[in-house]
């Protein structure tokens, strides 16, 4: 009996610590910012933008930085969330900043956890949306590559994920394996919505299956003509050579 007491004791000491270990690790600390880093499958989801970063900088410079907003980063310093303080507290010359650090058991799911993160804080550009639509894709390979399963990347689960119908996941699907270059560069800029990008690409097929219909009945109808000709000359008693050397 003495035995199964301390072996429930063991257990419920390791869980306490567990626990108390987590909540170590995702508290607030002053850390210093140079330990701190952009990593580029991170930053180039969301765009940080100059007035914002600006108008940031000026409130640190005024107020402090804000420890209700601290930084989230990943345990080797790869910034999740707050690079446009990050860059405001850089600016303004802060040595030591507020991070939450996280720990993720590989990329993708620190990736995910990203996504949901900023999914449920702002209201993303169509240049956003199609940005993280274009990772989650690339996740997606990614687990197809390494044998794990890909449940969580059908256009179901992409369309809630990104709070888009699922018609507009198969669009943002069609864009990026039909779209030329430049319309995915106006895309990526703001400059065309995904719709107006979609309208783009199927005008462009319809016009394309067009000329090769166009251009196959120009075919079609000069073949008909130069068999006419043949049947004519033939009616005029000419023989097959001396028709093809008047050609």
């Amino acid at each position: 009996m003495k035995f199964f007491s301390k072996k429930i004791s063991t257990s419920l000491e390791t869980a306490k610590q567990n626990i108390q270990n987590k909540f170590d690790s995702e508290r607030i600390q002053m850390v210093e910012i140079s330990k701190l880093k952009f990593d580029n499958d991170f930053k180039e989801l969301f765009s940080q933008e100059p007035e914002k970063v600006e108008r940031i900088a000026q409130d640190m410079n005024d107020h402090g930085f804000d420890k209700s907003q601290p930084i989230i980063a990943t345990k080797d310093g790869s910034i999740l969330d707050g690079n446009s303080r990050y860059m405001a507290a850089k600016q303004i010359g802060i040595k030591y900043v507020p991070v939450v650090y996280k720990d993720f058991t590989d990329k993708n799911e620190a990736l995910k956890y990203e996504l949901h993160l900023q999914l449920d804080r702002r209201n993303l550009s169509d240049a956003e949306v199609f940005a993280m639509f274009k990772k989650l894709e690339e996740m997606k390979q990614t687990a197809k590559s390494e044998g794990k399963s890909t449940e969580d990347f059908t256009d179901a689960k992409l369309a809630e994920q990104l709070k888009k119908s699922e018609r507009q996941v198969q669009k943002m699907r069609e864009l990026s394996k039909k779209a030329d270059e430049q319309t995915l560069n106006k895309v990526a800029s703001g400059e065309l919505t995904i719709n107006q990008a979609y309208s783009v690409v199927k005008e462009f097929k319809h016009l394309k299956n067009y000329k090769t219909y166009e251009k196959s009945s120009i075919v079609k109808a000069e073949f008909n003509k130069g068999v006419k000709f043949a049947l004519d000359e033939l009616e005029k008693g000419k023989t097959a050579e001396e028709i093809l050397a008047s050609l």
